[in-house]
């Protein structure tokens, strides 16, 4: 049965608050056993906080908007559940919580309403007021499904499933602010069973991220049978990132058949925290990257992995890096001003078990921010980054160091396997470029008919300060 948010009171407007109205249809679609609550089409409401339940839809018709309330005051708070340690991160403005069935779609528009939270728009990024609410989270759901809708404008996280199973997210669009942090796109938390499929997004935070957050780890537990594919993914921090809060383990994890274009970091795994890693295949993608204002984290890499403990308080004091097994990039082309990173440290942090096979990258400048800088932060106080020139900038979270840059740099890592690599330069690289390949302490790399040169004439292709590769 459908229930229009119009016949429970609901009236078209920017500034008055509808949720009562809309939470009132979807309490009476829940009533009913489920049903439909429809937001009629050309029309815009403005609400607060809703929380839908089992077996509801909530379908927004074309032209539909839900405008996301201006007022704070507006969202619950929901640090009564014991879950969320960050006052930023327990308001929400669609919420769903251990619920089953539960469904948003429809060709209709959820507008986050970031203007409202933002204080300043600076030429390298848009600063914001905190708390802002998170735009549509799913909390302990099964069977949860969002397809066709567009989210824009989310102040912070657009879309999180967290410690949910079975949820299909397919053919929605994400277009947030690129200037501002925390606007991620898909954060999927603890979560088992998900697929997003032919989407697109653009973030200012992470476009993609797979994740299991501390304070819901322990209730949910691990991130597992993953898909993401078919999309198209912008972001100016990564557009695909599996870790940063790694307190689960991440197990069997597929994205492929996708474009990342114009990103400060294309592909991250953030190995840094207890969890095990493993069974992760990236294939098939297209990456443009590229140099950012200094005000963000990132050197533009392609693929960028790091074991390297976090700085004490970012996460956690505690954190004990990740351990990583059967790791596969294959089929990948790249475009990029930065070269592949691959950052260990001391102890038994080695990013280790990983397969690059017919990885093509392409290099140039085209941007006129610096180059020649290597970012492994956030690090802990003394940690350096082998083959550095010398620190370029010290921060709360660690160390910007000054370094050639290498098509590809593997500092304290083991047993990498490139099969089929090849590395391409444009003319006139600047004099920051260094080797196709730069490798400090890392045994059991094997170059499976690795093919490219050095940026320029007399430098040797290959570097290596450590025990010596198989070549075959």
């Amino acid at each position: 049965m459908n229930h229009l948010i119009t016949d429970h009171g609901a009236v078209p407007s920017r500034t008055v608050n509808n949720a009562n109205a809309i939470q009132s249809a979807i309490d009476a679609a829940s009533a009913q056993g489920g049903g439909t609550v429809v937001v009629p089409a050309g029309q815009s409401f403005m609400t607060g906080s809703v929380v839908l339940k089992s077996r509801v839809r909530l379908h927004l018709e074309h032209g539909a908007t839900l405008l996301a309330s201006p007022d704070i005051a507006d969202y619950v708070n929901y640090e009564h559940l014991e879950l969320f340690r960050k006052s930023d991160f327990c308001r929400f403005w669609i919420f769903a919580h251990e619920a089953a069935d539960v469904t948003i779609d429809g060709t209709g528009t959820l507008d986050g309403n970031s203007e409202a939270f933002i204080t300043e728009r600076l030429e390298t990024h848009t600063k914001a007021r905190n708390p802002r609410a998170q735009s549509v989270v799913f909390l302990g759901c099964q069977d949860v499904v969002m397809r066709d809708i567009r989210i824009v404008n989310a102040p912070s996280w657009a879309v999180r499933p967290a410690g949910c199973d079975r949820v299909l997210i397919e053919g929605i669009t994400i277009l947030n602010d690129l200037g501002l942090v925390n606007s991620d796109g898909i954060d999927i938390d603890c979560s088992r069973s998900v697929r997003v499929a032919n989407c697109h997004i653009e973030s200012g935070d992470d476009a993609v991220s797979v994740k299991g957050r501390r304070e819901i780890a322990a209730r949910y537990g691990a991130c597992e049978d993953i898909v993401i594919t078919g999309c198209t993914l912008e972001s100016h921090c990564c557009a695909f990132r599996l870790g940063c809060e790694s307190f689960v383990d991440f197990r069997r994890i597929v994205f492929s058949n996708s474009t990342i274009r114009r990103s400060h970091r294309g592909i991250a795994i953030d190995c840094r925290d207890e969890a095990v890693i493993e069974d992760i295949l990236i294939s098939n993608i297209a990456v443009e990257t590229m140099h950012s204002p200094r005000i963000w984290w990132h050197e533009g890499e392609p693929i960028w992995i790091c074991q390297v403990p976090y700085v004490p308080g970012h996460y956690g004091d505690d954190s004990r890096v990740a351990r990583l097994r059967n790791i596969v990039f294959r089929d990948i082309a790249i475009s990029s001003e930065q070269g592949i990173h691959i950052q260990g440290a001391d102890g038994e942090a080695h990013p280790s078990d990983i397969l690059f096979e017919n990885v093509s990258l392409h290099l140039r400048k085209r941007t006129a921010h610096p180059v020649g800088f290597a970012d492994p932060r956030p690090n802990r106080p003394g940690f350096i980054v082998a083959g550095n020139t010398g620190v370029e900038e010290e921060t709360p979270w660690g160390s910007l160091f000054r370094h050639p840059v290498s098509a590809w740099l593997l500092d304290r890592t083991n047993d990498i396997t490139l099969r089929n690599c090849r590395v391409v330069w444009a003319e006139g690289m600047p004099s920051a470029y260094a080797h196709a390949l730069e490798a400090h302490d890392s045994p059991g790399l094997v170059l499976q008919n690795f093919q490219g040169e050095a940026a320029h004439p007399g430098m040797p292709a290959i570097s290596i300060n450590g025990p010596a590769p198989v070549v075959v």
